[in-house]
């Protein structure tokens, strides 16, 4: 995988004053009746929308109240930058994901025009150094180059910075697709 993958996601509400055999039937109802791919504490994560849906009697059946939400499961290997934590987070099963609604991800490439978009020569590495400050996450790309995730709001940000390197902005993944 050298793409992120779009996931389905429900952030349960679970009752704190259950006892614990409340949540034991829970789970064995999820693991006879759905195709969970992931999880992370409350936040069952499926490939589908269709294997979302399944979870959805089952969270009826108990009153579970719950959202839905979707996700982006990250390539590896992937590096994490400081503010992370704040639109991502790393699962039980050690895969790395961001909140699909709050990040946008792209690579930068040479502009269309050969000398660039400034009449400057594309200048990856300080593009990448400038932007790094801003980052969420980056995976290196096949054939080499990397892929990196931004908060959404930060797009025009991204292209500004790779115009002044005399490159372009690549999207990949953004809310609105």
């Amino acid at each position: 995988m050298t793409e992120p993958v779009l996931k389905y996601a429900a952030a349960l509400d679970l009752p704190e004053d259950k006892r614990a055999g409340y949540y034991a039937q829970i789970v064995k109802a999820l693991a006879e009746k759905t195709a969970l791919f992931d999880r992370d504490k409350e936040l069952m994560i499926f490939s589908s929308p269709e294997e979302l849906e399944q979870l959805m009697p089952i969270l009826e059946q108990y009153a579970v109240p719950f959202e839905e939400l979707n996700v982006l499961l990250l390539p590896a290997p992937v590096t994490t930058y400081p503010a992370f934590g704040d639109y991502g987070f790393v699962s039980r099963l050690e895969n790395v994901y961001l909140y699909a609604e709050l990040v946008a991800v792209f690579r930068l490439r040479a502009a269309a025009d050969t000398n660039g978009a400034l009449g400057l020569a594309f200048e990856p590495q300080q593009a990448e150094a400038q932007l790094e400050e801003h980052l969420l996450a980056a995976w290196p790309e096949p054939g080499g180059g990397s892929a990196f995730a931004i908060e959404a709001q930060l797009v025009e940000l991204a292209e500004g910075i790779a115009r002044a390197y005399g490159g372009a902005v690549e999207w990949i993944y953004s809310p609105e697709q």
